[in-house]
């Protein structure tokens, strides 16, 4: 068997120390799959109770702004997450960012500014993912391509494709389904993904993913990290979608900057360190936490 690489490691033998010193950490996040466990149905996952008391207690620090990049769009996003006040969101890999936790009464220790040029004028901190009318042709044709699927459902096995409706895109989800059913859905997602190039398209834990526009979770990081100004970051993440971020975070620490990429699971990665659960990413974040505080006091 081939050792994993980076190994799996436990929550407390992490190092840290370039995080709990930071001047102004920003702790970036995934959050199905790292804060809650992957479910079958996605619109029923809960953080796990330790993570999200850690999350709140970094929230609270001086210097330390909590973000979380994730593939769903914000809307779901801040439902779901249940994420303090101050948090920041990207949404759809990348197409969506949430800043309002910058505004007055973020986090301690960050700037309050706003964005030049701010695709939405109403809301500086919030970028708009409105369609325009070629992204909505794009879109119409997702869920087209979705009743075709459906319609031609093998008979044997069970569980249905499922899609998930976004701003600009759409996710489609496998999970719960046979292996007849799962291995058909793919393959046909798959060769309508070869024939339209002008959909980004992903791949990760039972889904595929469409989307009319070519942001990755990579760019959603650089955004949050220059927008925090923050001068260090930590970025925790599960699947494929995530290897863009763990790529951008190596860039910026290949020119100085100081950062920690983690991967939860056993899957190839070019992430730095590897914890194996969500549970294990509970007691690593509680762990931050406690070792930040004891750094810059709250």
């Amino acid at each position: 068997m081939t050792a994993l690489s980076p190994p799996l490691q436990a929550p407390e033998a992490i190092d840290i120390t370039a995080l709990t010193t930071a001047a102004r950490l920003l702790v970036a996040l995934d959050f199905d799959g790292v804060i809650a466990p992957l479910q079958d149905d996605p619109s029923t996952s809960t953080p796990v109770a330790e993570s999200a008391t850690a999350v709140e207690a970094l929230a609270a620090l001086p210097g330390t702004a909590v973000g979380y990049i994730s593939g769903r769009d914000v809307a779901a996003l801040k439902d779901l997450s249940r994420a303090p006040a101050r948090a920041l969101f990207v949404g759809s890999h990348g197409v969506e960012q949430d800043f309002s936790g910058l505004a007055a009464g973020g986090p301690a220790g960050f700037p309050a500014t706003t964005s030049a040029g701010s695709p939405d004028p109403d809301d500086p901190f919030r970028y708009s993912a409105a369609p325009d009318a070629g992204e909505r042709a794009l879109l119409e044709r997702l869920d087209a391509e979705f009743e075709r699927i459906a319609a031609a459902t093998p008979s044997t096995g069970h569980g249905e494709l499922r899609i998930e409706r976004k701003p600009l895109g759409a996710t489609f989800h496998t999970r719960g389904c046979s292996p007849e059913r799962a291995e058909f859905f793919t393959a046909e997602l798959r060769r309508f993904a070869s024939a339209h190039p002008e959909l980004r398209s992903l791949t990760g834990h039972d889904m595929v993913e469409f989307g009319v526009r070519m942001h990755t979770k990579g760019d959603g990081l650089d955004t949050m990290i220059e927008r925090a100004q923050a001068t260090a970051a930590l970025y925790i993440g599960d699947d494929t979608t995530d290897e863009d971020a763990f790529a951008h975070l190596a860039d910026r620490q290949d020119s100085g900057f100081p950062g920690l990429s983690i991967r939860v699971g056993t899957a190839d990665t070019r992430a730095q360190a590897r914890l194996g659960s969500t549970d294990d990413v509970a007691a690593f974040l509680t762990r931050l936490a406690r070792e930040r505080a004891a750094h810059v006091g709250g």
